[in-house]
């Protein structure tokens, strides 16, 4: 007899101390109190009569600690990472990997445009005899297709007589070795202002991008409001827990219900 005591006082002591955060009693310690795995985070829990205990599922917070306009803004900052703040980890990766590929195309790109830049500029140097001291990219264009400064003017005057005409100086002075040579130039400059331009489109990439993050984050926070917001769109669910300690058998009662 004094086992079945014993036995029904331990089961007692045990269902308070797992509900006792749930009933509100102020002699158990706030850390010992977690919410349920089943339940999700925006559940409130609330005290019921003194023989049970419910967890209230009528008021979802999820949605209310999301923010449309900060997910936003961090979209367009960082695309990725409103999909993280919303909770989208594996969609924010996608963007954020993205992102990494077009700004790491655009670095590879302008280091490689200023190699063949070099490139170009010393060949000219040693093929031509030409001065690149103060030089802008309008006279390399120049020199790739005439083959010297006197062939340059003078059929400048007889097709473009509005085109200024180079002083008879050593500092714009050149001659090609050979036709071929100026060919090879040509091709060396030609794929670095290719290689610029790609560089260029990096960047309208890096824009799409973002308003593509974008509307992908806007789509995800509707969704997730929608979601939590079908909880309570039919009435308020409630779960209850309901411990039995009289009779012969103790017993532990859950139940789930809803209000229409």
């Amino acid at each position: 007899m004094m086992t079945t005591r014993m036995s029904r006082v331990i089961v007692f002591a045990a269902v308070v101390f797992m509900t006792a955060g749930i009933w509100g009693a102020d002699w158990v310690p706030a850390p010992l109190v977690r919410p349920l795995p089943l339940v999700s985070d925006g559940l409130v829990l609330a005290s019921a009569d003194t023989g049970r205990a419910f967890i209230d599922m009528s008021k979802p917070q999820s949605d209310r600690q999301i923010s449309l306009q900060k997910a936003l803004f961090l979209s367009v900052l960082l695309p990725g990472a409103g999909q993280y703040y919303a909770g989208e980890r594996f969609r924010g990766q996608i963007f954020m990997g993205i992102e990494a590929a077009i700004w790491s195309s655009f670095a590879a790109m302008r280091v490689y445009g200023g190699w063949k830049t070099d490139d170009y500029r010393s060949y000219a140097a040693a093929h031509a005899a030409v001065d690149n001291s103060g030089k802008n990219d309008q006279f390399y264009d120049w020199i790739g297709f005439y083959n010297n400064r006197d062939e340059f003017n003078q059929l400048g005057r007889l097709y473009y007589p509005e085109r200024a005409y180079l002083p008879d100086t050593r500092a714009y002075y050149w001659q090609w070795e050979s036709d071929a040579d100026r060919q090879q130039y040509k091709q060396i400059k030609d794929t670095a202002k290719r290689v610029f331009r790609n560089s260029t489109f990096m960047l309208g990439l890096a824009l799409i991008n973002r308003i593509v993050s974008g509307i992908d984050t806007y789509r995800t926070v509707t969704a997730a409001k929608r979601k939590m917001g079908s909880l309570t769109q039919f009435g308020d669910y409630k779960f209850k827990i309901s411990p039995r300690l009289s009779g012969q058998h103790s017993s532990l009662h859950l139940v789930v219900s809803r209000k229409f």
